[in-house]
């Protein structure tokens, strides 16, 4: 292979890296979220998102380091099972690296987690497993006080979960569904109702409820004390939801896909701690730049026989910038995440192929000329 050879393919294989990295180049992708056509509620696909613009204050007073007390009711159509990855529901997002409160579906399992700076992953997170079977109707109630927190599915008690507690401080921040704040997390299913109560309600209260939504009464609690929010989701066309509680918040459902936090870079223990699920994407960053590694080394070697371990750092060089301008580009694509992981798995793959690519081809040799 000669060098113009070798340079016409890595040009090649550079736009094939920059395609690949950034297809499918979706600047506005439409958002996914949209009004169920035969019954009250919203549909939750990839790429979409529900979210309060504006910050509401959802506790009933108190220190903000209390333990808080507050009662979340959701009606849900989870869809198909998720195989890997923790997906957000709703979260309460106060603007931090990570959400106040996120109830979010791992499997079968519904969590509710929240931030903990001082536990090594940065959140706590409790739940029952087997709640969230695809595609079958649950009414989920998820009660906090300073005794603890305590899940019921169809109006009877599953787990209680004693010091478990929420600060008040968490309780401040918008409402956003089906997705987190850094659009990381998006959940597939249906919400078909959402009440949120400052206080936690009484396990006849619960049942009482359960009955409401189930037959299809669920207006009557607006009358309700300590009602914070209220969605019916019935209104089955426009851009809002409507908040039937005294405090009228509304939901947006933008025609476009947004990303309310994107992140440049977004370190690995960042929001979204690298995970098994990960695994993959880094095996398939890391093997995807060893070929273009190996062949950028190859071409400058032919330019530079005698450049030794620096050709080694030229192909690193050229990689890591290649892979630094999809990330950054990746900034302005709403559907893709601009990873410093990715970053690092492309550029060790590219030193990778170039390490090998100097392993197995012949070393130059120096010919001394005879004296005459």
């Amino acid at each position: 292979m000669n060098r113009r050879t070798a340079g016409l393919i890595s040009v090649m294989m550079a736009a094939g890296l920059l395609v690949v990295g950034l297809w499918p180049f979706a600047f506005r992708p439409p958002n996914r979220a949209g009004w169920l056509n035969d019954r009250a509620g919203l549909s939750f696909q990839p790429d979409s998102i529900a979210y309060d613009p504006e910050s509401a204050g959802w506790s009933a007073g108190g220190l903000p380091d209390q333990p808080a007390a507050f009662t979340m009711e959701l009606w849900l159509e989870p869809g198909p099972v998720p195989a890997t990855d923790v997906f957000d529901i709703l979260s309460i997002d106060d603007g931090g690296i990570q959400s106040g409160i996120v109830l979010c579906q791992w499997k079968t399992e519904l969590l509710l987690r929240i931030r903990d700076r001082a536990h090594a992953r940065g959140f706590r997170e409790v739940g029952p497993s087997g709640v969230m079977v695809g595609q079958t109707s649950c009414f989920i109630t998820v009660m906090v006080d300073p005794s603890g927190t305590t899940f019921y599915s169809n109006g009877s008690r599953l787990n209680h979960y004693p010091a478990f507690t929420v600060s008040n401080s968490w309780l401040n921040g918008r409402l956003i569904l089906g997705n987190a704040a850094a659009g990381k997390h998006p959940w597939m299913g249906n919400v078909l109702g959402l009440a949120f109560f400052n206080r936690a309600l009484n396990a006849s209260e619960v049942a009482q409820h359960y009955a409401s939504w189930t037959s299809h009464q669920a207006g009557r609690l607006a009358t309700e004390s300590s009602l914070a929010a209220l969605y019916l989701f019935d209104e089955q066309s426009g851009q809002w939801a409507k908040d039937r509680s005294a405090n009228r918040h509304r939901l947006l459902i933008p025609e476009r896909y947004q990303v309310l936090r994107k992140r440049v870079l977004e370190l690995p223990w960042g929001p979204a701690p690298i995970g098994m699920s990960d695994l993959d994407d880094i095996v398939i960053n890391i093997l995807g730049f060893m070929p273009f590694g190996f062949i950028v080394y190859c071409h400058r070697r032919l330019a530079k026989p005698d450049g030794g371990v620096w050709n080694v750092v030229w192909a690193v060089c050229v990689g890591a910038t290649i892979s630094l301008a999809i990330e950054l580009t990746q900034v302005w694509l709403p559907n893709r995440t601009s990873s410093a992981t990715d970053l690092f798995c492309n550029t060790l793959g590219t030193f990778l192929g170039a390490l090998i690519a100097r392993k197995v081809q012949p070393k130059t040799h120096s010919v001394e000329t005879p004296p005459r």
